[in-house]
């Protein structure tokens, strides 16, 4: 009898275990990016102190080694930590304008994990371009390198007219990395009397666990299973 219920106890402890498991791997599904942008605002900083060697971190993510160039100067822009959905990541913010003549920047800087198992897996845009009438577009075209030795990996953009905008728009990482270089080509021009404006460039970066940290808990979920089937 006392062996027949230390089985039985022996089984709920391992379902129980199991169950909670499992709830925790529903639970950060759940928590994943979904349709509805939900940011979240942090502090900002101009980016004139960050591209004199200062450092952004959000969560578990490092802002580093920015840099301008072009026709809007590192003091008319600002930079602010954002979580969206749970992602990690930064947003841009000023008012880029431009009319007949057209306006232009180029801004980068890299992105690593930090203290963390998790690697980068997408990189997601969001703005808010906005071209009134008339003939002009607002963009920004993402150029996305990886490794230190800036290998290039792919491009994706957002952009606005008149009549139609992508305001948002990802690149899958695969496989996922530890550490990206991001070059931002932002781009505004119109035919007088139109103008193109941009006042918001988000960033977020989506993450998933190292290999080895899946591998883990999957290696213990079977054992799990395993020991539920033998008690049985």
């Amino acid at each position: 009898m006392k062996k027949g219920m230390r089985i039985k106890r022996d089984s709920f402890r391992a379902g129980r275990t199991l169950s909670i498991i499992c709830a925790a791997v529903a639970l950060a599904a759940a928590s994943g990016p979904d349709s509805r942008a939900q940011i979240v605002i942090g502090p900002s900083i101009s980016l004139a102190d960050l591209t004199n060697g200062q450092t952004i971190v959000v969560g578990d993510k490092a802002f580093t080694d920015f840099s301008i160039s072009g026709d809007f100067s590192a003091g008319q822009v600002n930079v602010t930590e954002i979580t969206e959905n749970g992602n990690y990541g930064i947003r841009f913010s000023g008012l880029f304008l431009g009319g007949a003549t057209g306006a232009d920047m180029i801004l980068g800087y890299q992105i690593s994990v930090t203290n963390s198992e998790n690697l980068i897996s997408a990189a997601n845009m969001l703005f808010n371009g906005y071209v009134p009438f008339g003939v002009g577009e607002a963009s920004v075209i993402e150029q996305v390198f990886t490794n230190a030795t800036s290998q290039f990996y792919g491009e994706f953009s957002v952009f606005a007219t008149a009549t139609t905008n992508q305001l948002s728009n990802s690149l899958p990482i695969q496989p996922p990395q530890a550490l990206l270089t991001i070059s931002k080509d932002v781009s505004v021009f119109a035919v007088v009397p139109a103008f193109a404006e941009i006042s918001t460039i988000d960033q977020t970066f989506s993450q998933v666990p190292e290999p080895s940290a899946v591998a883990l808990v999957a290696a213990g979920l079977a054992g799990l299973l395993l020991l539920r089937r033998r008690r049985h």
